[in-house]
């Protein structure tokens, strides 16, 4: 293929339309949905494929292993047959920020600078180093006030991810936070119950391999945002400690416990450490959320990531918060048209709500 078919093509792909392909580039995995949309709020989940990564491939923001994570990518796409080449790419971690703002209300312009000039005071690393975007939920009409949500990512960050997106033969057309991802997904699966939840508020978690994201949900949307340095990943650089193994053995011990399938004795102990670490952060979260004087009450709390069902964790949680906890499932409201067995999808149920949000943008 010559260098200017090259080009004519990277050009078509910025006009292509439809749904996008959701990426969500993790600390242990890449993960990759593709969902369409016969109806208006009807999805059906066409591929999804996840791909562990090596250890230390991603520190942070910093991808080490860049190589490792493009063929993750181009190799996924082409496992599933995929012939879309636009996506939506995922942001999370300590260079991005997430902020509930209520503004003046005026005509759109108006609106916009508002929301911009106030924004720039929550964005530790500089307005001027950043990408702002922002959704309206509402407006206050008796007070004129404009309700929304404002998320921003580092520019130098975003920039090299989506280069990743390019080097794999994709172009990242939408660039999304993956709490707001989360968020979209969550309020599809519970449309039927939302304003209710809504109403009332509710806590959910994310217990992820790097971070543990906590949203507080009210009035149409996020209230209050946390991102917790602590993950799953934690146990499994533990267990490779105490039982000398390597990153993947320990992983695979952590998952899938020994050869009966059962987790030894060692292990059991380094979980519930681990938990109680969630527990302790979870409630510096907590007061945090109070001593900024918010009175907002919650009646519910949802889980979803990977490590959530870690032995124990959602029982110390219940006991710590005083609400059920409910573990987030898509597919109580997804249709499944790719050929996926119960593992994979049950995979898919605690693993994969930000790549399905993701999957949902489309252009």
């Amino acid at each position: 293929m010559s260098a200017l078919t090259d080009k004519i093509n990277e050009f078509k792909v910025q006009f292509e339309k439809g749904e996008l392909i959701g990426i969500d580039i993790g600390l242990s995995s890449v993960k990759i949905a593709l969902l369409s949309s016969a109806k208006k709020n009807q999805f059906k989940l066409e591929a999804y494929h996840s791909v562990e990564l090596s250890e230390a491939a991603i520190i942070e923001d910093e991808v080490q292993k860049p190589e490792e994570v493009i063929d993750a990518i181009a190799s996924t796409i082409k496992k599933l047959g995929i012939t879309k080449k636009i996506a939506c790419l995922g942001m999370d971690g300590p260079n991005t920020v997430t902020k509930r703002l209520q503004v003046p209300d005026g005509v759109e312009e108006e609106v916009e600078d508002n929301i911009l000039w106030e924004s720039e005071q929550y964005i530790p690393f500089g307005a001027d180093d950043a990408e702002i975007g922002f959704s309206i939920l509402g407006r206050i009409e008796e007070e004129d006030i404009v309700d929304a949500v404002v998320g921003a990512v580092r520019t130098d960050v975003v920039e090299n991810y989506m280069e990743l997106i390019h080097s794999a033969g994709l172009t990242a057309r939408v660039v999304d936070l993956n709490v707001f991802a989360a968020i979209n997904m969550f309020e599809y699966i519970y449309e039927d119950r939302l304003d209710k939840i809504s109403d009332e508020g509710a806590i959910i978690v994310d217990f992820g391999a790097q971070y543990t994201k906590i949203i507080v949900y009210k009035n149409n949307g996020p209230i209050f945002t946390k991102e917790v340095n602590i993950g799953g990943v934690l146990i499994t650089e533990e267990i490779q400690r105490t039982m000398g193994v390597g990153y993947e053995e320990a992983e695979d011990l952590k998952i899938n416990g020994d050869d009966k399938g059962n987790l030894p004795e060692e292990i059991l102990v380094l979980i519930e450490g681990h938990i109680n670490k969630i527990l302790e952060e979870f409630k510096k979260v907590l007061n945090f959320y109070i001593a900024a004087g918010s009175s907002e009450q919650v009646g519910s709390c949802f889980v979803t990531g990977g490590s959530c069902r870690l032995p124990g964790l959602n029982e110390a949680l219940q006991e710590l918060i005083g609400l059920d906890i409910e573990e987030i499932n898509p597919f109580d409201v997804l249709e499944v048209k790719a050929k996926l067995d119960d593992s994979e999808l049950d995979e898919i149920a605690t693993s994969g709500l930000v790549a399905l949000g993701l999957a949902m943008r489309k252009v």
